[in-house]
């Protein structure tokens, strides 16, 4: 049992130590993403992606590359539905 997996919260605190730039960016733009500004979301998705590899849990930087990723495609979709016709401003 030597080689246990560490917990959610060391790994985070790992990634804080060694990526923080991406940890921060990442957490930040998802946010900012989300509420404010959805072409932010391709930050929260460049840095979601580098954090997944850094970290042990995968999955902790694919939630905000999702995130991030979700919002920039709605964000899309919303631009070409109104270039398209099917609702006004």
């Amino acid at each position: 049992m030597e080689n246990q997996a560490p917990t959610l919260m060391e790994d985070i605190d790992r990634a804080r130590e060694t990526h923080r730039a991406h940890l921060w960016g990442a957490i930040i733009s998802a946010v900012v993403s989300l509420f404010l500004l959805p072409i932010v979301g391709i930050v929260a998705a460049y840095s979601g992606v580098k954090l997944s590899n850094a970290m042990d849990r995968s999955w902790f930087g694919y939630l905000f590359a999702g995130m991030g990723l979700a919002s920039v495609t709605l964000w899309l979709l919303g631009l070409v539905l109104w270039q398209l016709g099917y609702f006004t401003v």
